[in-house]
């Protein structure tokens, strides 16, 4: 009986020594706490080629991939098999026309939107065009990221990137801070587009008199709930907006990056492209998580000085600039809590780029394609933990 309590005291003990822990975890700053993406599961396909994984659907039983060198698409089965295999790219009346702006999501188990540079498209797993979706402008292809996310569902409405409906004040300038919007609205019911979020005038994109151009202020996006998030490329800031409140964010938050290099306006080269463009700072993407966390990519960007030596050392090689900036640029993945911002996320060396996202327990990778080479496609499944 003695040994039973005092076996029951100790467990006691332990329990209260690890919520303590556990508690003391919690309480730590974000910006001292370190996090690693852990492999522990992954998609393998029976296919040779740069895949992707662009959504699963609703219920898990199908993932939606696509060849980044060949646009064909794969719908498996969560076991890998390839049930369908296609390409809605090209020429006939069931191809989408445009360029493709992004990666599709699934509306529901059956059917995928993917979105062109025209219009948005419904399509069957089975690639079966159901319906096609243009706005009242005639979309144009402005800066094409096919790889991001271009578009993120809102209840009956989905909230798109889609370019054309300012042509007349060109892609950038003062006439264009000052009157376009930069996201579009469509909703299901009406069939109608509608221009939302002016930029801010908490963001520096809203200057009358500082001109900035189009890789400057290139979105990314992400939806949770009832709410939108925006982040502009070379600004380290988070705005917030209420549905169906798009002129006003609801509230904003600076991103304490350690360091980001910001364009200097009077860097601008207001004549045309200047290849330094690409070496600022730049958010690449964003994603909501649980309470109220999210996972944001970004580059740090090169001084004047790192961005004259990368293109000194690259000559006549325009590709090889960007090869010698990779060289000199630091950043990644960060975990952001509205006020701090966390070192960067470990990831091992066959880890690409993220892919999807679900939760922080599910998040898929595409392999590091210059790192990893197999006679079949992977696609990790990982998680974060803290190290």
């Amino acid at each position: 009986m003695k040994n039973q309590l005092s076996l029951l005291l100790l467990l006691i003990f332990l329990a209260i020594s690890c919520s303590q822990k556990e508690e003391s975890l919690s309480e730590k700053p974000l910006s001292e706490q370190q996090f690693e993406f852990e492999i522990y599961d992954s998609l393998v396909v029976d296919y040779l080629g740069n895949l992707t994984l662009m959504d699963q659907s609703p219920d898990g039983k199908h993932f939606l991939l696509i060849d980044q060198n060949t646009d064909s698409i794969l719908v498996t089965d969560p076991s890998g098999k390839t049930i369908y295999s296609y390409k809605i790219t090209g020429e006939g009346p069931e191809k989408m026309e445009g360029n493709r702006t992004g990666v599709a999501k699934f509306l529901d188990n059956s059917t995928f939107l993917i979105p062109s540079s025209r219009a948005l498209y419904q399509y069957s797993l089975a690639g079966e065009l159901i319906k096609s979706f243009p706005p009242d402008f005639e979309g144009m292809s402005q800066l094409v990221i096919p790889s991001s996310t271009s578009h993120t569902r809102m209840g009956d409405q989905v909230i798109t990137l889609m370019k054309g409906r300012y042509d007349k004040l060109g892609s950038s300038g003062l006439e264009y801070q000052a009157q376009s919007r930069q996201l579009e609205i469509f909703d299901f019911q009406t069939g109608d587009f509608s221009p939302i979020v002016p930029f801010p005038k908490e963001s520096k994109f809203s200057s009358s008199t500082l001109e900035f151009g189009l890789i400057d202020h290139y979105p990314a996006f992400t939806v949770r709930d009832d709410s939108l998030y925006l982040i502009f490329r070379n600004e380290p800031k988070l705005f917030i907006y209420s549905k169906d409140q798009w002129d006003t964010p609801a509230s904003i938050k600076p991103i304490p990056l350690p360091k980001f290099i910001e364009r200097e306006i009077s860097q601008k080269d207001a004549e045309g492209f200047n290849v330094r463009d690409f070496f600022y700072g730049s958010i690449g993407g964003i994603w909501a998580l649980e309470n109220q966390n999210f996972l944001i990519s970004y580059l740090s960007g090169l001084t004047n000085e790192e961005s004259d030596e990368a293109i000194a050392a690259a000559g006549s090689d325009f590709n090889k600039i960007f090869e010698e900036g990779e060289k000199k640029n630091s950043g990644g993945y960060v975990l952001f809590n509205g006020n701090q911002v966390s070192p960067v996320i470990i990831k091992s060396e066959q880890l690409g780029n993220i892919n999807s996202i679900y939760s922080q327990e599910e998040i898929w990778f595409s392999p590091d394609f210059e790192k990893v080479e197999n006679d079949y496609s992977v696609i990790y499944k990982t998680r974060l933990i803290s190290r």
